[in-house]
């Protein structure tokens, strides 16, 4: 909460980047309700209604933080915002105007270095890590994944039940939103395979081979789990730049409950029996060391497979 709210204090717009469920709206309604926010979801039709004269709108309510939900869905309001900002600004308020929510960064970054530059303080809100008192020991938090509602499910079955409705969520609404139609089946099938090569050197003509597409679609769908924050390709790292480039990246399903979810493990002796044991507990200490790291951190991979942090 202290970042976010440190955040809204200093800028006159920040946005909260994380996956569906994560907690976002949780968070940003804590920290609206002693402020008097406004808060809008913008997948709602009853307050889509409120947006019908955008500027009108917000002009009424340029004394109090709004909150847009779900922002990356309505990309024309980015011009309206920064318009909103700079009168805000010229009458003297400089902060705390707009709190940002999306779970999606790919169409979101792009609106915003155009239309908000200079404006927009981006903060990333991750699924819970070992740093955060959630109660939980290591093992169930590795075992289900940070995404509260898996965490913190009555038993391993439930949680394994949530996770999949929720990846079935995304294959077959969010995923569509964002890019060319995919089939469903095609992406689980995709996204099952990069959950057994997890953390490999990313071949993309090879993953491309084997679900019968070509080079350049195989790379739009990992560009995809990567921009909705559900995978991260790790770079190499390198003395030599020219090698840190040429070198594959490794790719990880950033959450750990979402990969056994993908690989049907539902406790933990399936998950100790399972081939994909050690590249999981690998996957998890990467992101929880980027989670305990100071802001702007940059991690990658040498060349004894450790994972550098600079």
């Amino acid at each position: 909460m202290e970042p976010l709210r440190r955040a809204v204090a200093e800028s006159p717009a920040v946005c909260l980047l994380g996956p569906r469920q994560v907690g976002k709206t949780t968070l940003a309604l804590d920290l609206a309700e002693p402020l008097g926010a406004v808060y809008l979801d913008l997948e709602s039709e009853q307050y889509l209604a409120k947006l019908q004269e955008p500027e009108a709108y917000l002009a009424m309510h340029r004394d109090r933080l709004v909150i847009l939900d779900e922002v990356h869905r309505q990309p024309g309001l980015f011009p309206i915002l920064r318009g909103q900002i700079d009168r805000s600004r010229r009458s003297g308020r400089r902060t705390g105007l707009y709190l940002l929510l999306s779970s999606a960064s790919l169409d979101l970054l792009r609106q915003s270095g155009e239309s908000l530059a200079g404006r927009l303080r981006l903060l990333e809100m991750a699924p819970l890590s070992v740093i955060e008192p959630t109660g939980a020991s290591v093992e169930r938090l590795w075992l289900r994944g940070g995404f509260p509602e898996s965490l913190l499910a009555a038993s391993d079955l439930l949680s394994l039940r949530w996770r999949l409705d929720f990846i079935r969520t995304y294959l077959e609404r969010d995923v569509p939103q964002f890019g060319p139609r995919i089939a469903a089946e095609t992406l689980r099938r995709f996204w099952t395979m990069l959950a057994h090569r997890q953390g490999a050197p990313l071949n993309v003509a090879e993953l491309a081979r084997n679900i019968g597409v070509d080079t350049k679609t195989a790379g739009r769908y990992i560009d995809l789990l990567v921009d909705l924050l559900l995978a991260r390709r790790l770079p190499s790292w390198h003395a030599n730049v020219g090698k840190r480039l040429v070198r594959a990246p490794r790719l990880y399903w950033r959450d750990s409950g979402m990969l056994h979810a993908l690989l049907g493990i539902q406790d933990l002796e399936s998950l100790l029996a399972h081939p994909v044991i050690g590249a999981s507990w690998e996957g998890f200490v990467i992101e929880n060391l980027i989670a305990s790291a100071p802001e702007g951190t940059q991690a990658s991979y040498g060349q004894d497979w450790c994972m550098s942090i600079c």
